[in-house]
This record gives structure tokens, sequence and C-alpha cells, in this order.
């Protein structure tokens, strides 16, 4: 990844993170582990972790509220054009924690 690439994914990554703490569930805790943008800056892939007791319902309501979240990313970000936000729920954590747990 270019180094252009890699900035405006860490400022994406940044303040995706602090738009979510306004859509977090309670009993639910979430946590931008990773985003990957494509190389035109159109598209940014986040991969999203949900822990807590409603995980699914924590999810569903990023997913449901994606329009105000695209809105507020690129009233915060300082560039010409925002990139189309794909929300996937990264469960690689928590495999982590279920074969950890197993090992025991």
């Amino acid at each position: 990844m270019n180094l252009r690439l890699e900035k405006f994914s860490s400022m994406v990554k940044k303040q995706l993170a602090q738009i979510l703490l306004d859509y977090q569930n309670p009993g639910a805790s979430v946590s931008v582990n990773s985003i990957k943008i494509s190389p035109d800056l159109k598209i940014a892939h986040a991969y999203i972790a949900v822990w807590g007791s409603d995980a699914e319902g924590a999810f569903a309501n990023i997913e449901h509220h994606h329009g105000e979240i695209s809105k507020e990313l690129a009233s915060k970000l300082k560039s010409k054009n925002s990139p189309s936000i794909k929300f996937h729920l990264d469960t690689g954590q928590t495999e982590a924690e279920k074969i950890q747990e197993l090992l025991k």
C-alpha cells in the first residue's frame, strides 16, 4: 500500500472510530479493526469488531444508520471526496477467544 493510501485509511479509521461511539448499543462495544480503501479512494471497507451481550444488534444498528455515519464521516474528513463505506463484521477476535477457551 502506498503512503497516500496508508495516511488516508488511518484518517478514515480514526474518524470512523469516533463516530461509531455515538452508535453503540448499551451492553455492546464497537471497535474499528481495519480499513481497506480502494486505490481510487472511492470505496472503504470497514472491518468492525463488536463485543457484548447484543453484538448482532449493535452491528445491525450500525448498518441501519449507514447513511448518517457516512454523512458524518464526509463532514469530518478533510478531503475533496469521501469514500463509500461498506461495513463488514470482523469475527477474528471472537474466534481467537473461542479457540483460546477450548485450549484451556
